[in-house]
């Protein structure tokens, strides 16, 4: 008869074979089910604990009192017990996976950041935490995968702890919605949508001079070539264009598109004499240019609240480039407005230079970077130089940038200019991402067998690429009514701190607060 002891620990053993068999399916189907690993390595250490400490009680038994139902329960208690250890122990080494082998960085190198980004793996075990240092992000971050692999994961539980650490601004440029939730996590995470709660007005020249602001927007404008083969702009039509734009640049009262309108038209009778065939070319000019001063698309460059864009610069952004989509407009038209904004911090990180350089002050982190600066666009299109050049020029001033695509086929400024390279799993250029990986190539294959949330990395200041494990996130959802609530109380946030700092004697106005709150409130 089993005493009540006995009775549990057989159930044990039973619950214990289960489990094993469990695991040993889960991962001949390749997975990891890490909880359950430690589960079963707690309770078999348990019961061969005990069945060490039973057998030993059962030598000082007298044979006498040994019945031939004890024995037959130990031995089969004995039997469950090695079948479930040389399960579990033939599950983790050798259920046909196939792993990633990589050299595992030194462990106090891998504690000089601060930043915690993922646990360094060992094959398929997890070891310890991986801490990326401010220094290596000084020289730009390019993250690479496909759809679902865990780029977006990454990139959230990067900025989650990056800014635990560090009050340095960013802003995060993305089309799909899908770091709306780090609003809450985010302390001061303003979310900005165009042409609903936020507009440029490109006619104010910022820091530039009028007329080097009017031939940028005129490159910008003239990049838009490739919507329409056919829409080119002749000599004629770009002297023409420039003038006008440098003179409402200049002058206040034009600085709008009903500015732009009415100087044409002056503009038109001044110089009829002058120009042959003028009329025909501002008609061309307006023709094409009407997509961004008219319809739904007008929206995303008004005028009626004048928002002083480079202090966008100074606080925590995200910007949906999604609202652009439903106001009507096309791709091409978010990247015209993205190449706008890129334009204003150019400008201010020049103003500001690489005098008394200290680290980055401001990250630009950029999702879907595939279509904002492809590798087939030629240098002399505008729409990208903006994006290459912050990655080639701008590192000295202390701007870093962020780039996030599903494959390595971008801008080569943007690869050359990476000291943080990400690659999650990826069937596409292998031979080319093992180059950029410092990875063997006789290794690509580690790039088609990643599993979800492992990635190979690379730092300028280790050595060897090496394996991730990137924290899962469980991520929310915000509303449009959530948002706004939430802007509303952050704008409130820095008109406080804004009237605080009048008392102080190195008080510098933030004008564009008031506005930014009228504009998030129509």
């Amino acid at each position: 008869m089993l005493s009540l002891l006995d009775s549990i620990y057989m159930v044990v053993i039973l619950f214990l074979t289960v489990l094993t068999i469990l695991f040993f399916i889960a991962r001949k189907k390749e997975n990891s089910p890490t909880k359950l690993k430690y589960l079963i390595t707690i309770l078999l250490v348990t019961s061969l604990i005990i069945f060490v400490l039973n057998s030993l009680l059962s030598l000082t038994r007298s044979s006498e009192l040994l019945i031939s139902s004890d024995i037959l329960i130990n031995n089969i208690i004995f039997f469950l017990l090695c079948f479930s250890t040389a399960l579990f122990i033939y599950s983790i080494h050798n259920a046909g996976e196939d792993v990633v082998e990589l050299e595992d960085p030194p462990f106090f190198k891998s504690r000089k950041g601060k930043i915690k980004i993922g646990k360094v793996m060992k094959g398929s075990n997890q070891k310890y935490n991986f801490f990326l240092s401010l220094k290596d992000l000084e020289k730009h971050m390019f993250i690479c995968g496909a759809t679902g692999t865990g780029k977006t994961t990454f990139l959230q539980n990067f900025l989650m702890n990056f800014k635990k650490h560090f009050n340095i601004p960013f802003m995060l440029v993305e089309f799909k919605g899908e770091y709306h939730f780090l609003q809450k996590k985010i302390e001061d995470l303003l979310i900005i949508r165009p042409g609903e709660n936020f507009s440029i007005n490109i006619f104010n020249p910022g820091t530039s001079l009028p007329e080097v602001h009017a031939e940028r927007i005129f490159d910008i404008l003239k990049s838009g070539k490739f919507l329409d083969e056919n829409a080119e702009f002749s000599p004629q039509m770009e002297k023409v264009l420039v003038e006008i734009l440098t003179k409402v640049c200049e002058n206040k009262q034009f600085q709008s598109w009903k500015g732009f309108y009415q100087y044409c038209k002056g503009y038109a009778k001044n110089k009829k004499n002058e120009i042959p065939m003028l009329s025909q070319t501002l008609i061309s000019i307006k023709n094409r240019i009407r997509r961004f001063s008219l319809g739904s698309l007008k929206a995303i460059f008004d005028t009626d609240h004048k928002i002083k864009v480079e202090n966008i610069f100074e606080r925590n952004i995200l910007i949906d480039l999604s609202s652009i989509i439903r106001l009507g407009g096309e791709k091409e038209d978010a990247l015209f407005f993205l190449n706008m904004l890129l334009k204003y911090l150019w400008d201010k990180n020049l103003t500001r230079g690489a005098f008394n350089f200290k680290g980055i002050k401001h990250i630009t982190i950029v999702e879907d970077t595939q279509y904002f600066a492809p590798k087939d666009l030629t240098r002399q299109n505008k729409l990208t130089t903006y994006l290459e050049d912050i990655a080639l020029l701008q590192r000295g001033t202390g701007e870093c940038l962020i780039s996030l695509a599903t494959h390595p086929d971008i801008s080569q400024e943007i690869l050359a200019n990476c000291g943080v390279l990400v690659c999650f799993k990826s069937h596409i250029e292998k031979e080319f991402l093992c180059k950029l990986l410092n990875l063997d190539v006789e290794h690509e294959d580690y790039l088609s067998i990643l599993e979800e949330g492992q990635c190979i990395i690379r730092v300028n200041s280790i050595k060897r690429p090496f394996l991730l494990k990137v924290p899962f996130i469980k991520r929310s959802w915000l509303d449009n009514s959530e948002i706004k609530r939430n802007n509303k109380k952050i704008l409130g946030n820095y008109k406080k701190i804004g009237n605080e700092s009048k008392k102080s004697p190195d008080f510098r106005p933030l004008n564009p607060i008031k506005k930014l709150n009228q504009v998030v409130h129509t």
